[in-house]
């Protein structure tokens, strides 16, 4: 079972290791980091998100660090009265990801503007290009590592044999740029298609402690989104995520079906949107999603379940994750509405 398990978070470890990058099942509550298009993309005056991940609960001990991330986020949408049939964005985003004993930990803090064109008077087909820049800090403690010459017969490991690595540093900083396109088409009244793609890593920083001459390799990220409202009391809504790194590659997809409640004594549609569905992560977990809206305010809570080979030593027990997102609008300014915009 030791051995079991040590496999496991190794597996954890090197999967961070290999594309250490944003890893949420909601991927779309988080655009800015899909894509810097995004940036500005909504029906109001500012965005604000956060997203919190906690992966690998089983793999962790009073000794481990837990894996876990969290994210934020803030954008603005300008220029709407000053520009016909176009306008602005402009965001800013952070992340925290903590990985293994060693507590490999990754920030950024990132900076990103769009620019929205639409084709026709009522922007029901707008195209969006953007642009990011990121500062990004990794650092790793290599002394809480278990290395093979620290195993010890009959006892286990003992850190306190010397490990013999001899890292060139154990932190390192870089500036990473990326783009990005986006292009959303509201079909009908009812149908909203979007799709979004994104390449980055475009200047390829160095990304290693020994001082190899490694560099990152340019990871393309690519979704789709369809929200059809099937009645003013009901929507569905589906999303498709796919992103490509050094032959690694993740792939997710799923949806929600919202319920606004209709309010029999006032009779008018609520305020309140009920949120039910299922998103899956190809050869790895499974993951239901409830959540709730209130007017512009979006709480959502999903858990995963693996689906892996690592679903017996896991106990299927993937990780809890949860996103919060609300726009609003400045008080006193006039809102021209950008009807192509999904809610969030």
């Amino acid at each position: 079972m030791v051995r079991v398990l040590a496999l496991a978070v190794w597996m954890a470890v090197s999967s961070a290791g290999m594309g250490q990058d944003v890893h949420f099942t909601q991927f779309f509550t988080n655009p800015l980091i899909l894509s810097p298009a995004s940036t500005g993309y909504f029906q109001g005056n500012y965005r604000l998100g956060v997203n919190y991940k906690y992966q690998w609960p089983w793999a962790t001990g009073q000794q481990t660090f837990n894996y876990h991330t969290q994210a934020a986020y803030a954008d603005f949408s300008l220029l709407e009265n000053k520009v016909r049939h176009g306008w602005m964005g402009i965001g800013a985003n952070f992340l925290n990801d903590d990985a293994g004993d060693g507590r490999l930990r990754y920030m950024r803090f990132g900076g990103s503007i769009a620019w929205h064109q639409a084709f026709d008077r009522e922007n029901r087909y707008v195209l969006s290009a953007g642009f990011v820049a990121n500062y990004i800090s990794k650092s790793v403690d290599f002394d809480k590592f278990y290395f093979n010459n620290q195993w010890v017969d009959d006892q286990g490991f003992d850190r306190s044999v010397p490990n013999y690595e001899n890292p060139n540093s154990t932190r390192i900083s870089q500036v990473d740029l990326g783009a990005g396109l986006n292009f959303n088409a509201k079909v009908s009244d009812k149908l909203l298609l979007g799709t979004t793609f994104s390449m980055l890593h475009l200047n390829r920083a160095k990304d290693d402690f020994y001082g190899d001459p490694s560099r990152l390799s340019f990871r393309y990220i690519a979704t789709l989104m369809a929200e059809y409202e099937i009645s003013r009391t009901l929507s569905v809504t589906g999303n498709a995520y796919m992103t490509y790194q050094s032959k690694a590659y993740e792939i997710v997809a799923g949806g929600m079906v919202g319920y606004k409640p209709h309010d029999r004594y006032k009779h008018h549609i609520s305020s309140s949107t009920l949120y039910i569905g299922a998103y899956y992560r190809v050869k790895d977990a499974a993951s239901p999603i409830i959540g709730y809206q209130y007017k512009q305010t979006r709480l959502l809570i999903n858990y995963d379940v693996i689906t892996s080979k690592l679903a017996v030593p896991g106990k299927l027990n993937g990780g809890l994750e949860i996103s919060l997102v609300h726009v609003g609008s400045f008080p006193h300014r006039k809102n021209p509405t950008k009807v192509a915009c999904p809610k969030f």
